[in-house]
């Protein structure tokens, strides 16, 4: 059984990779011949077509009231989207990616921010009932009206161009996303295969890192075509809509939130996802010009250790 679901991890993972590169072509066409910001390709629709697979893998953990394994798998999913940026950027390290990157990421770092100081601020106590979640909402809402002002100038492509590759850009969107659906199925079977690790733990890993298989295929082959601010507008905006998921979820729930009975695996996530934020944030604006690529060693090395002490624990 073990085996079988091995084998179509594999197929799916394949196929769920080339999709994404195809997506990501796609948006870095429109992104350099249409009107349409990459705020608003990037962070906004591109970041939401990836983070589907994880708005369906958090409703299914808290239909099974695993609530732990919901919220895991979501902030799981966020450091592993930073860490891979980092990879990329260590990679690449002669491109020196963060240094041509321009400051429109700065809003969206900024309330990234605000909302796990939050989360960490107010997770458990319910008795505060939706600030959590009334502040994730709010942000989301301020950054969707900031983007769809953001004017860049761009050459304008012919109508007809510009829906076939729309098109082409939705209905690959959708495979995609049944892809990675299939591809949480089998991830989850593959978790309650292994129950000696926390809920926590296994939604970080196994479905965290799974789900952002999309946003990270998407990311790579965007840095290979060199639109360095796009790709950290996908990772950063599916972390934003990540955490938008995790409000939803909250809203769905009648009588209890998503944040009550959350384990210390779900407050080590928090502070993961802080840290790495604000160090990426550091990152982006050039604040440390001194040896470039140390700042991702770090956050290489930390989410590494942060592996290596749950699996030896």
């Amino acid at each position: 059984m073990i085996i079988l679901n091995e084998i179509l991890f594999l197929l799916f993972a394949f196929f769920t990779v080339f999709l994404s590169i195809k997506v990501s072509y796609y948006v870095d066409y429109l992104s350099k011949h249409s009107r349409i910001s990459g705020a608003m390709l990037a962070g906004v629709f591109l970041a939401g077509v990836t983070s589907l697979p994880e708005f369906v893998t958090c409703c299914s953990a808290i239909f099974f009231d695993n609530y732990s394994l919901a919220v895991g798998d979501i902030l799981g999913s966020n450091i592993f989207n930073i860490f891979m940026i980092c990879v990329f950027d260590l990679f690449y390290i002669k491109k020196n990616m963060f240094t041509n990157m321009n400051k429109s990421h700065n809003l969206i770092f900024m309330l990234l921010l605000i909302n796990y100081l939050v989360l960490y601020l107010f997770v458990e106590k319910f008795s505060l009932y939706l600030i959590p979640t009334l502040c994730i909402l709010f942000t989301y809402g301020y950054y969707l009206f900031k983007a769809s002002f953001v004017a860049e100038k761009t050459v304008k492509i012919n109508d007809s161009s510009s829906n076939n590759v729309v098109l082409k850009l939705v209905i690959t969107g959708i495979f995609m996303v049944f892809s990675s659906i299939i591809l949480t199925i089998i991830v989850n079977n593959l978790a309650e295969l292994h129950p000696h690790f926390s809920s926590s733990f296994l939604g970080a890993i196994f479905l965290g890192v799974t789900t952002s298989l999309p946003e990270v295929i998407t990311c790579y082959a965007l840095i290979n075509l060199e639109n360095y601010d796009l790709a950290l507008d996908d990772i950063i905006g599916s972390n934003f809509f990540n955490l938008l998921i995790l409000a939803i979820a909250d809203l769905i729930l009648k009588g209890s939130s998503v944040f009550v009975f959350v384990d210390v695996g779900v407050l080590v996530l928090l502070i993961l996802g802080f840290i790495f934020t604000f160090i990426s944030f550091i990152d982006a604006n050039k604040y440390f010009k001194r040896g470039y690529g140390f700042l991702s060693f770090i956050i290489v090395v930390v989410y590494l250790g942060y592996w290596i002490i749950n699996f030896l624990g």
